[in-house]
């Protein structure tokens, strides 16, 4: 076995990072090679199914290698950023791990972005490369992410040494709505990707040294894209301990998905509330062997009670290990608490208790016990990309605590409730939208006046996007077809509102002029 694999620690201990106190691990894997090289005790194993394809641990890492020796070939250097734009499928995730085995510092594209959003992308990084399932017109070379898949084929080539570069410096780059303007760029550290999977290993105790070749490989199912912190983290936390990934095919089908979990035996499968609620409500559902499904861990969006009763019913078997819920996000490099099923079962509502090296506290809480959730890790972000310095001084304060933009409380014996939002944000199937930036497309619109943007609950997607519009009165009123089509380009598919009220009234206010959004959100009828 790989004796790199024996330094994960599991002792918590107060040290600093960052230039600021915080709890740290006392020993853990510091590179992106002692990663890779830590899955050498798994050789035949699968490691990734997408369709017919059956890749293994070996031919995997041959493959990256090679496709670092091709990222070579393109000029691309240590420090440089490089663009992923493209679905889940095994060049994407090839393509991740050579640019990290090269020094590079992958950029996680959306895939769903608008062509404005990806031209924002290009003019804020400056990336040197461009690597994309589609054609693209950008200001930067690109090559087809299909292209890595001759890195699957060709001869194994002899691995390269190491990139020496700084663990807090840049080495990931994912992108968040946020709660304004187009999306922001979030800078993590490798100590931050590192960490995250420390964490969650460190809380279901599958440690790489704890594992071997005979032991029971777990099969998991992704669903979420990659380019998701939760894909990502997912991605990672299976490769490292040796676990099998199946990939689905095109967009999010329910009846795809029980077909896979039935033939591939699939065991774990994260999903965000929307996937499982229309994987419930599917026709077949009950047509299926679900037999071998032993976890469903739930995030990226609130998840209710109502649902995780519903997945009990379905699912018996899950009612007393299976289920979890998890809250992070992405300037936080990942998860930050998680409740198992006995911790959902003592404790309604609750995402649970902090990962091992996560600090939790509540900042000026009111008469309840409510304030903004801010949390402390070495996962947390290095700080947004082209910002003011101000906005990221204000996101991860000196002492390193994140302010999460999030509302809730802790309970005595550590339980953290997330209560709302303080950030105008949507969350519609797991898709952050910043409200300012829908109201921004929909602005330029010349039969507008003004136009508030604000999310409403939804049985389907946790919540829907709704816009009031205010129209000019010596203009004929804009129609929703019409609204839609203006911010098709300039909007993702999902941050495109599914209601409209288009209306001639100016929008109401609060004190200071703040639109009531409030009062706007009981005019429509819940769904």
């Amino acid at each position: 076995m790989c004796s790199l694999m024996s330094t994960w620690g599991t002792e918590v201990r107060e040290g600093s990072y960052g230039g600021h106190a915080g709890l740290v691990y006392d020993r853990g894997p510091s590179t992106f090679e002692d990663l890779m090289a830590g899955t050498e005790v798994w050789t035949d194993r699968t490691f990734l199914v997408h369709g017919d394809r059956r890749i293994s641990f070996a031919a995997f890492r041959i493959a990256a290698h090679a496709a670092r020796a091709r990222l070579g070939a393109l000029g691309i250097e240590p420090g440089d950023r490089v663009i992923v734009n493209g679905y889940n499928s095994p060049e994407w995730v090839v393509a991740l791990w050579a640019l990290w085995l090269a020094g590079a510092v992958p950029v996680l594209a959306n895939r769903w972005w608008s062509g404005a959003e990806l031209d924002h992308a290009v003019e804020l990084l400056a990336p040197r490369h461009v690597l994309t399932d589609v054609d693209l017109a950008t200001a930067v070379p690109t090559s087809p992410l299909g292209d890595l898949r001759a890195a699957f084929e060709g001869p194994a080539t002899e691995p390269s040494p190491a990139v020496a570069t700084d663990p807090d410096a840049g080495a990931l780059i994912l992108f968040t709505s946020g709660s304004s303007g187009m999306p922001k760029a979030v800078e993590l550290s490798r100590r931050s990707v590192i960490c995250n999977q420390h964490d969650i290993m460190g809380r279901t105790g599958r440690f790489p040294h704890l594992l071997d070749d005979d032991s029971a490989q777990v099969v998991s199912l992704a669903t979420t894209p990659m380019f998701h912190v939760g894909g990502l983290s997912s991605l990672l936390t299976h490769f490292l301990t040796g676990g099998k990934i199946v990939l689905t095919e095109g967009r999010f089908d329910a009846g795809q998905i029980l077909s896979i979990i039935e033939r591939e035996r699939i065991q774990i499968w994260g999903a965000v509330p929307t996937m499982a609620i229309r994987i419930l409500e599917h026709p077949d559902f009950d047509a299926y062997d679900l037999s071998s499904l032993k976890s469903w861990p739930l995030g990226g969006a609130p998840v209710t009670s109502a649902l995780l009763d519903r997945i009990r019913a379905k699912l018996p078997r899950l009612r007393e290990r299976g289920l979890s819920n998890t809250w992070g996000m992405t300037e936080a490099g990942g998860f930050l608490t998680v409740a198992d099923a006995g911790d959902l079962a003592r404790h309604p509502g609750s995402v649970g208790r902090p990962y091992p090296v996560v600090e939790i506290r509540i900042a000026d809480p009111d008469a309840d016990g409510i304030g903004e959730v801010l949390a402390r890790s070495p996962t947390v972000m290095n700080g947004y990309v082209g910002v003011d310095p101000a906005v990221n001084a204000e996101t991860v304060d000196a002492d390193g605590w994140l302010h999460s933009g999030d509302l809730g409380h802790l309970t005595e014996d550590g339980y953290l409730f997330i209560d709302g939002r303080s950030k105008d944000v949507v969350i519609r199937g797991g898709e952050n939208i910043a409200c300012p930036h829908v109201e921004a497309a929909i602005a330029t619109h010349p039969a507008v006046v003004e136009v508030a943007a604000l999310g409403l609950p939804h049985p389907d997607l946790g919540e829907e996007l709704v816009a009031v519009v205010v129209h000019r009165a010596d203009a004929a009123p804009p129609t929703p077809d019409q609204l839609t089509e203006h911010v098709t380009g300039t909007l993702s598919y999902f941050a495109i509102p599914t209601r409209w009220e288009i209306r001639p009234q100016p929008l109401p206010t609060l004190a200071g002029e703040k639109v009531d959004k409030k009062s706007l959100a009981a005019r429509f009828p819940v769904v």
